[in-house]
């Protein structure tokens, strides 16, 4: 199992980049790489994904001590993005889960690529709907100002 600190260190000597450089690309000093490095502190969400994006990695492999996959998680990430976009981290927290959850139907199976983006794309589709729905119903209300006054 490799850890976070030691993750983002081994990745950014493989890239052959400084820890200045590094800073530079994700936005953040170079004392914040040293102590992402030597796990004196762990990076934000967003810091994360930049993190991941600079070193090339997916942020699923970064995060999970026991994922040795740098591109574990590649094809769900549009769909997270998605998520966070239009619904904020929580929304993007509860896709990832929902896919994560739904990938052991993979198990044992041989799907295409095409295949599994179908059916993320088909998860994150029923996921959005619902999602829209219950904000439509139970979301506040807008207030029509001419009408109170």
């Amino acid at each position: 199992m490799t850890r976070l600190a030691e993750k983002i260190r081994d990745n950014r000597e493989k890239l052959e980049l400084k820890q200045e450089q590094l800073a530079e690309l994700v936005g953040v000093s170079r004392r914040s790489v040293i102590a992402y490095e030597t796990g004196a502190a762990t990076p934000r969400e967003h810091t994360m994904r930049k993190i991941a994006q600079a070193l090339g990695v997916t942020q699923y492999y970064l995060i999970h001590d026991d994922c040795e996959d740098p591109d574990a998680g590649i094809e769900q990430e549009p769909f997270i993005q998605e998520a966070r976009d239009a619904f904020g981290k929580k929304g993007a927290e509860q896709i990832a889960e929902l896919l994560q959850k739904n990938q052991a139907l993979f198990a044992g199976g041989t799907l295409s690529e095409e295949q599994k983006d179908m059916f993320y794309e088909a998860i994150s589709k029923a996921y959005f709907m619902n999602k829209q729905a219950a904000r439509e119903k139970f979301g506040r209300k807008k207030v029509n100002r001419s009408d109170s006054e």
